[in-house]
């Protein structure tokens, strides 16, 4: 067939036929072609990327705040399913969107606003008051330069300008308040009785037949937990350098090389009198000033009083002269050695310096502090061993690499290699093992992995911490599989009786429902508080009246309430309808007779400003929904499923 076309498209036809195919591939292909997702990007919206390393930064960062937020309850492989990770581009894909508008609009964060906001921030303030040094110090721990911080901080509140302006353009009336209070303050006067499950147990009863056919029918509620379990090798660098060892001469010549690191220097309390010279005192005047005020000191006048009425040091004079504590290099040259050759409680002969001329009173001298060789012998030896561990750590585990790359289908050659032994865990699920290395996020998620667990491949280098390197395989996979009727009949009898004990509580529900239905309409008003209440007694029910039950009245049981202001108004003239609703695991018969609006004209002036704000936050949420079904709708976004 082929041929035959061949043989029949030639000349113009062939060219005609050629160039009509050729114009979608000219206007599609080639647009397809330019506007392809880049090898570096999960995703493009409009002109704009999401790259593979932001999503993984930014999902990282989500889920670290989760693991936060939810403590025990967090659970590593649900927050790293790929709905999850799909559902968290999805948001960022939104903020991109909203950024976009936000910059089509001409909007801009001033840097006025941003200086303002940052300074404002808790984080960075010491007293109330930001404190730059606190601001830096702050980001340098959250890994965070403050060029990058103060960029991103920028297009957060870029983001926020767009829902803050639809925020503000939210008009809600006064007669929306009101109806929204109407609905929020309505009550509702009720009559119930509950029905406990419980009193119906002993009239169920559970065949073998019954266990059996519900187990057939809803096997899938009861396989066992897919598991396995893996081998592994672990190189660990605490443990390379362990045993290693120095002599006591080179212990004792690294603690000489560091010992500014064990023992502080010698600080001096020293005070001083500074004359500077230049146009209106000469080098020779303020030397002999300098040493006529020693002189004074040596008859016994007061140092600090001289140094307050003479010293030409601004940041020193009014404190009689006192520099504090120096140690070595804090003062220049000449000054300093002449500060460390005096003895305590000495005066200084005249000392000249860049500055001028001195006279030093040392007032103090504090030893040097800190630990002896002994004392700091253990904490050498410990960082030379970890030293040595890092070095050999980094050549051992870029061998390990390669050994796994040239054959991931055993563990063996790595062990034989590198001296290691080959582990085993005990069976573990895909929430982990309680302890050990099975409990560990990375080492599930490899477990579970393609690789491992259908190729049976070793898995690739997992680091779990700093200088420790696990490779896994699997040992052995034990699949969901059903579990044995006599592993679960007991859980399916208890199923069956909770099942249709709650059926029969719901059928005496209903007959009670027809019984109370059945009484005359002219003696229901006399009668059907009586019969409620006989029925309660008589069954041991319990029996409620409530004139105004309110949306806040919780102690009648969450989903209850929810259940009754489900509940349609009852006609105005009947004495109210009657209803079976879901109450604590229970039935109950409930009486519906009057819903009362709320009144908005009782409500306070708090009230109608919290409803103001909640009808604000409901509009703006519509608003921003809208908006952004608006944008996706016109705005071209790719998305590269595999990528996440």
């Amino acid at each position: 067939m082929l041929q035959a076309i061949r043989d029949r498209v030639t000349g113009i036809v062939a060219v005609f036929i050629l160039g009509l195919l050729a114009i979608p591939f000219l206007f599609f292909g080639l647009e397809s072609y330019i506007r392809a997702v880049p090898q570096d990007a999960v995703a493009r919206v409009g002109d704009d990327e999401i790259s593979v390393s932001e999503f993984q930064t930014s999902f990282a960062r989500y889920r670290a705040q989760l693991r936060q937020q939810l403590g025990d309850e967090y659970d590593e492989i649900a927050t790293n399913q790929p709905i999850a990770r799909r559902e968290h581009l999805d948001s960022m894909i939104d903020q991109l969107l909203l950024r976009q508008h936000a910059e089509s609009l001409g909007l801009t964060i001033a840097p006025s606003t941003l200086i303002e906001v940052i300074r404002e921030l808790p984080a960075f303030q010491v007293d109330g008051q930001f404190n730059r040094e606190i601001y830096q110090q702050r980001l340098r721990a959250a890994g965070q330069s403050p060029r990058r911080f103060e960029r991103e901080l920028a297009e957060d509140l870029l983001l926020r300008s767009v829902p803050g302006a639809l925020s503000a353009s939210a008009l809600v009336t006064d007669a929306e308040i009101d109806r929204f209070l109407k609905v929020q303050k309505e009550t509702r006067r009720v009559e119930l009785v509950e029905i406990p499950v419980s009193d119906f147990r002993d009239q169920v009863e559970v065949s073998e037949d019954d266990i059996e056919a519900y187990f057939a029918e809803h096997q899938g509620d009861f396989m066992t937990t897919e598991r396995v379990t893996i081998q592994y090798v672990e190189l660990d660098g605490r443990e390379l350098a362990a045993d290693l060892e120095l002599d006591e001469a080179e212990l004792e010549r690294r603690y000489e090389a560091a010992q500014a690191r064990y023992m502080t220097a010698e600080r001096r309390l020293a005070s001083h009198i500074l004359l500077t010279t230049g146009e209106e005192r000469s080098d020779a005047e303020a030397r002999a000033e300098i040493a006529a005020l020693r002189e004074r000191v040596l008859e016994g006048e007061d140092f600090a009083e001289l140094a307050a009425t003479y010293s030409d040091d601004p940041g020193s004079s009014a404190e009689g002269g006192d520099l504090g504590w120096i140690e070595p290099g804090d003062m220049v040259e000449p000054f300093e050695e002449a500060l460390y050759a005096l003895d305590q409680d000495e005066i200084s002969a005249p000392v000249q310096s860049p500055f001028g001329w001195h006279m030093i009173h040392l007032r103090e001298i504090r030893p040097p502090e800190g630990m002896s060789f002994e004392e700091a012998r253990d904490e050498i030896l410990a960082e030379y061993r970890e030293q040595q561990a890092d070095e050999i750590y980094f050549e051992l585990s870029e061998r390990l690499v390669d050994l796994v790359f040239a054959d991931p289908t055993t563990l063996e050659p790595v062990a034989a290699d590198l001296g290691l032994e080959i582990r085993t865990t005990g069976p573990f699920s895909r929430f982990g093992a309680d302890e050990g290395i099975g409990s560990r996020r990375e080492i599930i998620e490899a477990a579970f992995s393609d690789l491992v667990l259908l190729d049976r491949n070793v898995s690739d280098p997992i680091e779990l911490d700093r200088n420790r390197l696990v490779a896994i395989k699997l040992a052995e996979h034990f699949p969901s599989q059903p579990r044995e009727l006599a592993e679960v009949k007991d859980d399916i009898r208890e199923r069956l009786i909770r099942e249709r004990s709650s059926e029969l509580a719901r059928k005496a529900a209903g007959s009670l429902i027809e019984e109370l239905a059945a009484v005359e309409p002219e003696q229901r008003a006399e009668l059907i508080a009586e019969l409620i209440a006989e029925k309660a007694e008589g069954h041991g029910w319990s029996h409620e009246r409530h004139e105004a039950v309110s949306r806040r009245d919780f102690q009648l049981g969450g989903s209850f309430l929810l259940e009754l202001f489900r509940l349609p108004t009852p006609p105005p003239d009947s004495s109210g309808e009657w209803h079976i609703t879901p109450k604590g695991g229970n039935w109950a018969v409930v009486l519906l007779e009057e819903v009362i609006p709320g009144d908005p004209a009782a409500a306070e002036e708090a009230e109608r400003r919290s409803a103001r704000q909640q009808l604000r936050f409901q509009q703006m949420a519509y608003d921003v929904s809208g908006l952004l079904e608006w944008l996706r709708e016109e705005t071209r976004i790719r998305v590269v499923e595999e990528r996440l």
